[in-house]
């Protein structure tokens, strides 16, 4: 399912510059969180109901389902970019390292320095793009696209620290171009947040339920992926409350390769507004985004197995809804409590195409233009083939709610 890559630089060559062993190098090799649980038989129902959410979603939990079997809800796609292990990690006595140290390592060139009064920003050209990070700020850039670090990096001695984990699992994936499969015989499990008396979020603009859009949504996507070669695979086509782990379910008897769960937000406060895009946390990481649930770090989830890959395609789906929709960057984030990501044996991600507690968006998304910018912005970024065309990124024809 992964395509080779073509490494940087030498491994060999790497090891002999960095002068330092193998074992502080590879992510592979890099020293586990002692203690981890094994989770992997029980990414179901185990966590408590969650309180009603402020922004009007009633008593229904909107990642867990009804609080009792219904425990999953995201599914694959078809293609699978590329974890490299081809960029090195220099030597450290902890867990923290110089930033600009795994640059030159890596040979990408010296870093650029920013020095505020407060703050030393870095920015890394890798294969992948432009790397920006800054001291004190869990927020870091790829090409100015938004994704969040489990740690916040520091200064020390004049060298911006970044943690070995963010290193392994945020720097190493994105710094490395990812190829992509581009075989026309791949699955999709395209997942609509939501249904039946699990309703979603409530519009503020037009009483319309999140359930609503998301599945007006996926219908808009399915015939561009479907031109494109995927083979599309709905959790739901109909008003049907789907369990999350039915979902789940799904994307394993169909054996997805990538599974995208699509919703909309909503918040407490009516100015909260853009895109947000979800993946698993790694383990050892602490989430972005817990609600309320214990974050345990040393749990082991199915879906970690496919950390780096997670990343990839969420920064490329994050990306393309931005640029598709001009929304707002709230960045690629990671949580730990969403069983339709946690549970999958593929990668999944979970995108949120704007608040429908925001007067504005939520107009924007009860408009079917809109929701037609959403499907061809995820199409795009699932574009890995010349098989489709402009006429069939633009020619559909569902029925706005």
């Amino acid at each position: 399912m992964l395509n080779g890559c073509n490494p940087v630089v030498a491994l060999p060559l790497l090891l002999a510059l960095a002068g330092c062993s193998s074992s502080a190098r590879l992510p592979s090799q890099l020293k586990r969180v002692p203690g981890v649980k094994d989770s992997a038989a029980s990414a179901s129902a185990s966590e408590p109901a969650r309180p009603a959410d402020s922004g009007g979603r009633g008593a229904t939990n909107r990642f867990l389902g009804k609080a009792s079997d219904k425990d999953l809800h995201d599914l694959p796609l078809v293609s699978v970019p590329v974890v490299s292990d081809t960029f090195a990690i220099p030597h450290a006595s902890d867990d923290w390292i110089s930033l600009e140290g795994w640059s030159q390592t890596n040979h990408f060139g010296p870093a650029q320095r920013l020095q505020s009064a407060t703050n030393l920003s870095c920015e890394l050209r890798t294969p992948g793009g432009v790397i920006s990070v800054t001291s004190g700020s869990h927020v870091a850039h790829l090409d100015r696209i938004s994704f969040w670090l489990g740690y916040a990096p520091h200064v020390a001695d004049g060298q911006l620290l970044v943690r070995t984990l963010d290193v392994e699992k945020n720097f190493m994936p994105l710094a490395n171009r990812a190829d992509f499969a581009t075989d026309t015989n791949r699955v999709a499990v395209i997942d609509p947040g939501h249904g039946g008396e699990n309703t979603g979020a409530r519009s503020v603009a037009d009483n319309h339920f999140e359930k609503e859009f998301t599945l007006d949504w996926a219908l808009r996507l399915e015939p561009l992926l479907a031109s494109n070669g995927w083979n599309v695979v709905l959790t739901r086509t109909t008003d049907v409350d789907t369990s999350l782990s039915n979902r789940v379910t799904l994307a394993d008897e169909v054996n997805a390769d990538l599974f995208v769960s699509l919703h909309f937000n909503s918040g407490a406060r009516q100015d909260q507004a853009g895109i947000e895009t979800y993946c698993l946390t790694p383990t050892g990481m602490p989430s972005t985004l817990t609600r309320d649930y214990e974050d345990d770090v040393s749990r082991v989830f199915p879906n970690n197995a496919f950390d780096e890959e997670n990343l990839q395609y969420a920064v490329r789906l994050h990306r393309a809804v931005l640029e598709g929709t001009g929304g707002s960057d709230r960045g690629v984030r990671r949580a730990r409590f969403m069983v339709v990501l946690r549970g999958q044996n593929r990668p999944a991600v979970l995108v949120e195409g704007g608040y429908l507690s925001n007067l504005r968006e939520a107009q924007s998304i009860a408009d079917p233009e809109y929701r037609q910018k959403l499907a061809e912005a995820v199409a795009k970024a699932l574009l890995f083939t010349n098989v489709a065309t402009e006429h069939t990124l633009t020619n559909t024809t569902n029925q706005a709610p």
